[in-house]
């Protein structure tokens, strides 16, 4: 006979207060036991290098006085329920739904702690670990995997709630195995796009802050590369969205890979009669004092084409910055224009020389004479 029941005379009662007392006691053995890992925390992650024990003792603080609180309240709520067998349905079914609901809020607390250890993790992975590496496949991969493992332990949660009210769970796999079938009948242009989001994030043909062209022709910088889309801003600031699969199945150019120096052509035309060694060589004498012309001894002007008013030349250069072409290519054009009028080279107005038959020549002199 315990203190309650002497006190108190009822043996149900007692039981019951003495359960209250045990979840409060435990209640309080979690907070002393948040204190001492708060306090000795310090002490023993100090002498380590890494902050993932920082990480994982400050999930345990935070979640021990509830983890505590609710293992010790269902183990005791489980063991005075017997106590109640004789009682009225309404009381039975009463202390049935607090034991039942205690033992929902246990699986899922400890599916809501386990999911902080992983986050923890993936966040200490991306602060200590994806900064140091070359490539960017982790940064964008750990976020993704974090997101996904969290789905699978909260899933993992309800198959054991069900499991424990002795629903049939192959049935609902099945279930969920034709409600997933159709919805990706339903959904193949995103599920493609989502499958072509993957091959992206590990094939890598750009990556963020990339000069790339689309399958459409559009010139920008990779903004985003997304599960579904890949965001590019243009020239003009405007954002372009484009879905992965179409990037994936097309011949994508990308200007800054496998360096950021890209070489690019500057088109215009001098009149016929030019001396084009001489015009070569002071166009590209002035070029090469640019100061942003890499490789200098690789700059050259070639002739393309014999043109309708002109000799079509083009110039090639590189230059580091892919993102500095559309500036560099106005401010090279007008360059070349100063030099081609500083050393008398005719730049051609579109001009078209028209020969006239004999027979409709002679009927033109024909009527002057006659005007005349």
């Amino acid at each position: 006979m315990n203190v309650l029941e002497f006190l108190l005379g009822n043996t149900q009662l007692s039981i019951l207060l003495s359960a209250l007392l045990i979840i409060v006691l435990g209640h309080v053995a979690g907070r002393l036991l948040k204190a001492l890992m708060m306090l000795f925390s310090k002490k023993i992650t100090k002498k380590t290098r890494s902050t993932l024990d920082d990480l994982i003792v400050g999930v345990l603080a935070r979640s021990s006085v509830w983890l505590t609180t609710l293992i010790v309240g269902y183990w005791v709520l489980k063991g005075t329920a017997a106590a109640f067998v004789g009682e009225s349905l309404l009381v039975q079914r009463t202390v049935t739904v607090i034991v039942e609901g205690t033992y929902i809020a246990l699986v899922f607390y400890i599916s809501v702690f386990v999911a902080r250890l992983v986050d923890a993790t993936v966040r200490w992975y991306l602060h200590e670990v994806a900064t140091r590496t070359q490539t960017h496949l982790d940064d964008e991969l750990a976020p993704l995997a974090n997101r996904v493992l969290k789905v699978l332990i909260y899933l993992s949660a309800l198959v054991v709630v069900l499991d424990h009210y002795g629903q049939n769970i192959s049935t609902l796999v099945v279930s969920l195995g034709v409600g997933s079938l159709a919805v990706a009948l339903a959904a193949q242009e995103t599920l493609a796009n989502m499958i072509a989001g993957f091959v992206l994030m590990i094939d890598r043909p750009f990556r963020l802050g990339d000069r790339i062209r689309l399958p459409d022709g559009t010139i920008g910088n990779v903004a985003d590369i997304g599960i579904r889309s890949t965001r590019v801003i243009d020239d003009y600031h405007v954002m372009i969205i484009t879905p992965n699969a179409e990037i994936v199945k097309s011949q994508i150019k990308n200007f800054s890979y496998p360096n950021d120096i890209v070489r690019f052509e500057v088109a215009f035309g001098v009149a016929y009669g030019t001396d084009l060694l001489a015009m070569r060589k002071v166009v590209l004498e002035r070029i090469n004092r640019e100061h942003d012309i890499v490789e200098p001894e690789t700059s050259e002007v070639r002739i393309m084409e014999m043109g309708d008013s002109s000799m079509n030349a083009v110039l090639l250069c590189k230059i580091r910055n892919p993102n500095d072409i559309p500036q560099r290519k106005s401010d090279l054009l007008l360059i070349i224009y100063n030099t081609l009028y500083e050393h008398e080279i005719e730049i051609p107005f579109p001009q078209r020389v028209v020969h006239l038959a004999p027979n409709l020549q002679k009927l033109v002199e024909e009527r002057r004479r006659l005007s005349d």
